[in-house]
């Protein structure tokens, strides 16, 4: 069985991502975070630790207007 306490983090790094950017679709997202692990994976048989890196590592996690 897979770890629960997966779930918190990957969820926290989505809203995280998703709120900087509400203009992109969840499918977008997801997308970008998993392509950041390669060409163009699967996005179904990523890793959830892969589209976490992912995720915490796009582009679209750093702030829109970061500080001076």
């Amino acid at each position: 069985m897979r770890d629960p306490a997966r779930i918190v983090p990957m969820l926290d790094a989505l809203r995280r991502v998703w709120e900087k950017n509400p203009d992109l679709r969840l499918g977008q997202i997801v997308s970008n975070a998993a392509r950041s692990h390669g060409a163009w994976p699967d996005v179904f048989s990523i890793e959830d630790e892969d589209l976490l890196r992912g995720l915490n590592s796009s582009p679209q996690a750093r702030p829109r207007y970061p500080h001076a």
